[in-house]
């Protein structure tokens, strides 16, 4: 029996090809998970290598959380003892994570299992309650081994103390696309670098360093695309984004520059067309065959800007940078040009957060008559996407509409973190006509936290983007939004006049306006309302700020749309009798729209 499983796992996975496969190490590169994912069957295959490091640890445990808690976490167990039994277990941890339950139902399917390694399949959905729905958003693998048996009794047990080094909790998204292979040979691939050069990371809690350069001589000349990016990290623990920007200024010569980008010079600004980025979490990006982002060139200003955000609360000093970016390109020109755009919310603090808030919802919107006049008659199509928040985000997704009509969605994750902001190639590619609208969602978890949150640039501040990557190119590179000032202004002026908040002119300070305001449940309900129903500032902008001409783009009508957002329907009979009695492990706190898939642990200010 045992020889068969081996011969199954060896054919099941030889006759995949790599693009199909993932991994993720679990700890120093010597315990390493790989996975497919079968969309047909809507199964996973997991194999995990030296899970028991040949037989110095019988137990090994894997599980799946939504939001990185070991509290009432889905795991699957392996005991393997050479010679005598291999045993598997499917269990979830107890709400204080100190004990395991077994399931009532069996849903760990093992293909293999040796003293080294173990392969298993799992449903998507197994219908279980005591199991975790796999979904395309950020999920958790939580895992562990020790080097003893567990004592079951009564189908429950203790959760063993495992060392440091032998657990762990790793962000995961599982159920992604197939990787993308570069078609180029490997000779026809050039490599330019844009990095920092050994920075002295400042002592602060938030710094924008700007660095200016020229390209190289061959890229001036020819026109390229870029095919690959990839990210160079010095201090994982301090670098939380950065960007490469296109300056486009026709052939206006950019000073170069390398300092804070508060200090940079003016014509640094024109400086401002993304072409790569990065956020804590993400690997490499590859571009589809079709398509690559286009480099060089006559037309093409040599000049280009690299930002970093330093993220640095604990006011470190001493630490020197020169994060960047590796960037792969190619002279033989694919089919069409890629470009960026951001959808979402402006920076500006004319949005705000109220404090101990769940799930605080934030609209930004693309509005139809933006897409309309921006837009070519065969549309764009979206390939990748990176959702972005700072530290509060706990769900982002942009919707899709076409007038009344709503399409499946762009990019979702109801489990967002601001830990694991990578850009994900989508599998389902949006065709986005002129005239649809694209609405993002943000979702904001303040619970622990005393003060307001405004929008804005800093760490402490949120924000709401989708950075959408598509092609053809267009000129359209932000379809952003905010409350239109008129409606603030009337917002603060009932809230003066009515409420009788402590606000000393509806036309002041914004920030002001919004601290002076003490929050409760009834007035946390008018600012949602006032978002949901007032007119919008669109900000439906070239790549060098302005706003496409044919519309009035102030007072803009907003995208209406039905709450709250349909879940994925789940193809499951009524759950036997025997658990009906069991809150499902999917299930955490609700928002006011009834959506309950939240942490029931608090943010920490």
């Amino acid at each position: 029996m045992m020889q068969k499983g081996g011969r199954m796992r060896i054919e099941f996975f030889r006759n995949i090809s790599s693009e199909r496969l993932h991994n993720l190490n679990l700890d120093h590169h010597l315990t390493k998970v790989l996975w497919m994912v079968d969309w047909q069957k809507k199964e996973v295959f997991f194999h995990i290598n030296n899970s028991f490091e040949h037989g110095k640890f019988p137990t090994f445990g894997i599980g799946f959380s939504q939001r990185g808690e070991l509290s009432r976490t889905d795991f699957c167990v392996f005991s393997s003892v050479h010679n005598l039994y291999h045993q598997v277990y499917d269990a979830y941890t107890s709400r204080d994570s100190k004990h395991l339950f077994m399931d009532t139902l069996q849903n760990c399917d093992v293909i293999y299992m040796d003293d080294n390694s173990v392969a298993f399949r799992r449903k998507f959905d197994t219908c279980d309650p005591q199991d975790i729905v796999f979904h395309s958003g950020t999920m958790y693998l939580a895992w562990w081994r020790t080097n003893t048996l567990l004592e079951w009794k009564n189908d429950l047990t203790a959760m063993p103390n495992t060392s440091l080094q032998n657990q762990g909790v790793l962000p995961v998204q599982l159920l992604r696309a197939d990787k993308i292979r570069i078609q180029e040979k490997a000779q026809d691939l050039k490599k330019i670098e844009v990095h920092l050069d050994s920075v002295v990371v400042p002592a602060e809690e938030t710094t924008y360093w700007c660095k200016i350069q020229q390209l190289d001589p061959w890229l001036i000349d020819a026109k390229h695309h870029i095919v690959q990016f990839e990210p160079l990290i010095d201090n994982d623990d301090l670098v939380h984004h950065m960007e490469v920007f296109q300056c486009v200024a026709n052939k206006m010569e950019i000073q170069t520059y390398n300092g804070p980008c508060k200090d940079m010079p003016a014509s640094g600004r024109l400086c401002s067309k993304v072409m790569a980025l990065w956020a804590m979490g993400a690997g490499s990006f590859t571009y589809p065959k079709e398509a690559g982002l286009p480099i060089g060139g006559r037309d093409f200003n040599p000049y280009i800007r690299l930002e970093v955000h330093f993220n640095n609360p604990k006011l470190k000093s001493g630490y020197i940078d020169s994060s960047g970016m590796r960037i792969k390109v190619v002279s033989k020109l694919r089919r069409y040009d890629a470009a960026i755009m951001e959808l979402g919310l402006e920076y500006t603090d004319k949005m705000a957060i109220p404090p101990g808030q769940v799930a605080f919802p934030l609209y930004g919107y693309c509005i139809a008559e933006c897409t309309e006049l921006a837009l070519p008659k065969t549309g764009i199509i979206i390939f990748g996407s990176q959702l972005h928040t700072h530290l509060r985000g706990v769900r982002v997704l942009t919707r899709h509409f076409r007038g009344a009509k709503e399409l499946p969605l762009v990019n979702r994750d109801d489990f967002f973190s601001h830990h694991y902001q990578e850009i994900r190639q989508l599998r389902y590619k949006p065709h986005v006509l002129p005239g649809d609208a694209l609405v993002t969602t943000c979702y904001y978890d303040t619970r622990g936290y005393k003060a307001l949150t405004l929008g804005g640039f800093s760490i402490s501040d949120e924000m709401c983007v989708n950075y959408i990557h598509y092609y053809p190119a267009t000129a359209l590179e932000v379809c952003k939004s905010s409350i239109s000032e008129k409606s603030l202004y009337d917002y603060f002026d009932y809230m003066k006049k009515v409420e009788k908040q402590n606000i000393t002119s509806a036309g002041g300070p914004r920030s002001d306006n919004y601290l002076a305001i003490q929050w409760d449940d009834t007035k946390v309900n008018q600012l949602v309302e006032t978002y949901l129903s007032s007119p919008i500032s669109m900000q439906c902008n070239r790549s060098d700020g302005m706003r496409f001409d044919g519309f009035e783009w102030e007072d803009a009508p907003i995208t209406t749309f039905k709450l709250p957002v349909q879940q994925e329907p789940r193809a499951c009979a009524p759950i036997p009798s025997s658990l009906r009695w069991f809150k499902s492990l999917n299930e955490g706190l609700c928002d006011s729209l009834g959506d309950c898939i939240y942490s029931e642990s608090k943010l920490k200010e």
